[in-house]
């Protein structure tokens, strides 16, 4: 866990600004994704620089979505200071808020360029699993989205540090202070229990869509084809890795948020899927 990976010192002042490890990634996935879908664009036909347009509009609608979905879904450990939602550095972002508010930019922005909305939408989607493999890596090293309670015995299982403020004050890692709260460490305790590292999961899970998606691509049958892989491919995978997550509440029907979402975006995609390909199949058989 590297919550701050360099600071950069301002000259004369003896200040430095820290560089945090989940925005730094989450920049990084930024350009990732960029670079990748310029490439695609331009193999498809459109102008690479609309890619890098469109990439600055959508990496802050994703954040404002992703942020807001996060705030709401947490929003007992932000109501007292409601301030403390603006600390993004600190990590929390939801995926799914992210991908409607981006999809929505995207829509938006394509409309007004007059450019084809689903097949551009196909080529961000191409690239934007690494990009969130990326921020899973900013997610580990920041310590949040951690997972279940696990045996030490598990080659991969990890615990995070007990962290201290400048006053000498518990300030973190997030899963230390959950098993705090619940009383399976003590104040003594320098580490949290063993836990599943659920980011490392996300992160192969989301390196693994990626492969799967490209050697689709060009086997799609019309343009959307390629988002619907995404978001079908997502929803399973993170339905998957919820199960080992530890950070979000449970909900009536004993399923997380992001769950209870993965089941009704699988069930909307297939059937949008499906429904695309029988359409195709009346076409070719009509003409």
């Amino acid at each position: 866990m590297i919550r701050t990976l360099f600071e950069i010192p301002i000259p004369f002042t003896g200040l430095t600004i820290p560089v945090f490890a989940y925005g730094f990634m989450l920049m990084l996935g930024f350009l990732v994704v960029i670079y990748i879908a310029r490439i695609k664009a331009k193999a498809e036909g459109l102008n690479p620089e609309d890619i890098s347009n469109l990439g600055l509009y959508t990496i802050f609608a994703g954040i404002l979505g992703g942020r807001t979905f996060y705030v709401v879904q947490n929003f007992d450990s932000y109501k007292h200071n409601i301030l403390d939602a603006f600390k993004i550095y600190e990590g929390g972002l939801v995926f799914y808020g992210g991908l409607m508010a981006s999809i929505a930019a995207v829509v938006v922005y394509t409309r007004i360029r007059k450019l084809p909305v689903l097949k551009t939408i196909d080529i961000i989607a191409f690239s934007f699993a690494l990009g969130v493999a990326c921020g899973r890596i900013g997610c580990f090293l920041n310590g949040c989205c951690w997972g279940d309670v696990c045996s030490p015995d598990l080659p991969w299982a990890v615990s995070f540090p007990k962290l201290v403020d400048a006053n000498l004050m518990i300030d973190g890692s997030p899963a230390y202070l959950h098993h705090l709260g619940k009383g399976l460490v003590s104040v003594s305790d320098s580490h949290s229990l063993y836990v599943h590292p659920t980011q490392i999961y996300s992160m192969l899970g989301n390196i693994s869509i990626f492969f799967i998606i490209k050697a689709f691509f060009r086997h799609r049958r019309r343009d959307g084809e390629v988002t619907l892989m995404f978001c079908g491919l997502y929803s399973i995978m993170r339905f998957v890795v919820e199960i080992f997550r530890d950070d979000n509440p449970l909900l009536f029907d004993g399923m997380t948020i992001s769950q209870n979402v993965s089941v009704i975006v699988l069930v909307v995609i297939v059937s949008l899927f499906v429904i695309g390909r029988i359409r195709l199949k009346g076409q070719i058989v009509r003409s």
